[in-house]
């Protein structure tokens, strides 16, 4: 992220391939907080 920030300050923009990375992290990191969450609920 701070990569990111520090371009966009450096440049005064953000590349759609930026923004497409960001994305693709996000959806990573949600998918495992969603299996970390589904393991958890599952230890009973």
């Amino acid at each position: 992220m701070n990569q990111y920030a520090k371009r966009a300050n450096e440049t005064g923009s953000i590349y759609a391939a930026d923004i497409e990375d960001l994305q693709n992290r996000l959806d990573e990191i949600w998918e495992l907080s969603r299996q970390s969450l589904a393991s958890l609920a599952a230890i009973r």
